[in-house]
């Protein structure tokens, strides 16, 4: 039984359908989970203890960012808990399939899809090259994604230079319009407003000010859902970002 999106997405990628007793309500929302579609068949919780009690699962998987109350009443009652940590670089991902294969006794299928995603990440950082352009997730509300963040160590693995993390913010921060567009980076990439739930916090990534940056590319560059969690799909987002540099600074000097 997973109750958070990221342990959701693991399980989904390593255990068998009939192993899956429970995922989290969250593993339905695109934006938040690359897999969405194949959480669909699955029960769903909402995080409370009484779920897992009714259902009585051999195993709960969470995050470290759930509900911690739930957890440890879960612990009280005896019940196997594993939390898994936000995973906050590239670097960290492999080592949390593995784990998790190794909870849900999938340790091959963990083992091919961990070093699949290592070959994969070595492939596009051997893309990199001195010309690093600089580019920022700016998302709603104007937050940034800086140092220790995820998304950080996506786009230093893509060969780009995170204006936020130069500028000396950390972690996911408000960052004044003004400063962004002082600085104008080459790369803005905006989060994908969902069609079905038109929100204001949208509408920073169409000011006219972000607009008027006539050097900087602007659009939702990262597939959706794939650097919200850590997972072997968080290379969709390496590549996307590999492939972008690529075509504004060619490592090629003859291009």
């Amino acid at each position: 039984m997973s109750m958070n999106v990221c342990t959701d997405q693991l399980v989904l990628l390593l255990a068998e359908p009939d192993q899956i007793a429970s995922l989290s309500d969250l593993s339905l929302d695109p934006s938040l989970s690359f897999l969405h579609t194949d959480a669909a068949p699955y029960p769903k919780n909402s995080g409370r203890a009484e779920e897992v009690f009714l259902a009585k699962p051999d195993l709960v998987v969470t995050g470290t960012f759930s509900l911690h109350n739930t957890t440890s009443l879960l612990e009280t009652l005896d019940f196997a808990v594993e939390e898994f940590a936000y995973d906050q670089s590239v670097d960290t991902i492999p080592g949390e399939i593995r784990r998790m294969g190794a909870l849900i006794g999938q340790d091959a299928k963990a083992e091919q899809i961990a070093s699949t995603y290592e070959r994969d990440l070595a492939d596009l950082r051997a893309r990199q090259c001195p010309m690093k352009p600089t580019a920022i997730a700016y998302e709603q509300n104007g937050v940034v994604l800086g140092e220790g963040t995820l998304a950080d160590s996506v786009i230093d693995a893509a060969g780009l230079t995170n204006l936020a993390t130069e500028l000396g913010y950390s972690a996911m921060t408000p960052l004044p319009l003004e400063e962004l567009v002082s600085h104008q980076p080459d790369i803005v990439i905006v989060s994908e407003p969902m069609a079905d739930a038109p929100a204001l916090a949208d509408q920073i990534a169409h000011h006219p000010a972000l607009r008027a940056l006539e050097t900087s590319r602007i659009g939702a560059f990262v597939p959706r859902g794939a650097w919200a969690c850590g997972g072997p799909f968080v290379i969709e987002a390496v590549r996307a970002l590999t492939e972008l540099r690529e075509e504004i600074a060619s490592c090629d000097p003859a291009r």
